[in-house]
């Protein structure tokens, strides 16, 4: 090869490498887009971009799969949000996430949250996040006390003498538990096993304890496989202390578990129940949040696809046993849309 050849093929070598290099390091320089410091674009455009990741709870909950849904269709209509659910520890750790700003949204039960909100024992003694916010609700939650089939067990007063799992200390059944036992009067009367799922289940099928609480969705895949083995049925919550305890914890409503929901219903039975909802910091982009329930909400159906429980929300009345203000970005969708938003739920 001619060596003048060689030279101006080894310049040009150096020069594509540097520019190479030198664009590497702008890329890799520039921060992501978050939901909390968003970027301008390059192009002549005013559009933010915004890009997070959301935690929710273990990879087999029901969290976790209605997140990854939420994800999926938020991030496919709305091309300004990229979020990626991801893992995480549940409502306990998702609220206190949220509430210091480490992640602009995230999920929890709305028990969890309203105790967050309010720094209350015992999820958040000496600790207050005033700065959680509600986006929009999620799947809500059966709360209620599994029995066996034929123990004559019919509503939760029959509980007292029983010895009943009533959750791990300090966690949302443990809680709940000790509303609705206090409330009906049994709470001192019970024999108290504070163990959870899946405990809690070993020692029913051991016949060690006679009922136990859970948080769930209808039907729960493990609780219908037990009741193959050990036909099932609740505690009913009658009306009369249904209604006293959602009016003094405004985060309760009430719920019917059809007969066919479990092996071993022989009738329908009254519970309570809780909504999971999505929560936001207060700091987060009002655009952002617009745009994340906007397109949740208007791809409601798209959503259902991939976690059918949610088809269990109240499209109709979405602030049902929310506490939490209202993050503006969703009080700006949800006024647009008509809704009658609470006065109490109004942005802070």
């Amino acid at each position: 090869m001619d060596k003048r050849l060689l030279y101006v093929t080894v310049i040009i070598v150096i020069v594509v490498a540097s520019i190479g290099a030198l664009y590497a390091y702008n890329v890799l320089r520039t921060p992501a887009p978050t939901a909390t410091t968003p970027t301008t674009p390059t192009t002549p455009t005013t559009t933010l971009q915004y890009s997070f990741k959301m935690p929710t709870g273990s990879p087999t909950g029901t969290f976790y799969i209605a997140a990854q849904a939420i994800a999926a269709v938020v991030s496919k209509y709305s091309p300004e949000i990229t979020v990626v659910a991801i893992p995480g520890g549940g409502s306990i750790s998702n609220c206190r996430a949220v509430g210091r700003g480490d992640v602009p949204i995230s999920l929890s039960t709305a028990l969890v949250a309203h105790f967050a909100y309010n720094g209350l024992e015992p999820f958040f003694k000496n600790e207050t996040y005033p700065a959680l916010r509600f986006v929009a609700p999620i799947h809500p939650l059966v709360v209620g006390f599994i029995v066996r089939s034929g123990s004559g067990i019919k509503t939760v007063y029959d509980l007292a003498g029983k010895r009943v799992a009533i959750g791990e200390p300090g966690s949302g059944d443990a809680v709940v538990s000790e509303i609705i036992l206090k409330e009906a009067g049994v709470w001192d009367k019970v024999i108290k096993v504070n163990v959870g799922d899946p405990e809690s289940w070993d020692l029913f099928k051991s016949e060690q304890v006679d009922a136990f609480i859970h948080h769930t969705t209808v039907p729960n895949p493990s609780i219908y496989e037990l009741s193959t083995r050990v036909p099932i049925t609740f505690a009913e919550i009658p009306d009369d202390l249904a209604s006293k305890i959602i009016s003094k914890y405004g985060f309760f409503s009430q719920a019917v578990i059809p007969k066919e929901g479990y092996v071993g219903m022989d009738r329908d039975v009254k519970v309570l129940k809780i909504p999971s909802i999505i929560i936001a910091n207060a700091n987060a982009p009002e655009d952002m949040v617009y745009k994340f329930v906007k397109a949740y909400w208007e791809r409601f159906d798209e959503v259902v696809v991939m976690a059918s429980f949610l088809k269990d929300v109240d499209r109709n009345n979405p602030f049902a046993g929310v506490t939490l203000p209202l993050h503006p970005g969703a009080y700006k969708y949800f006024s647009e849309k008509g809704y009658t938003i609470p006065e109490s739920l109004k942005p802070k």
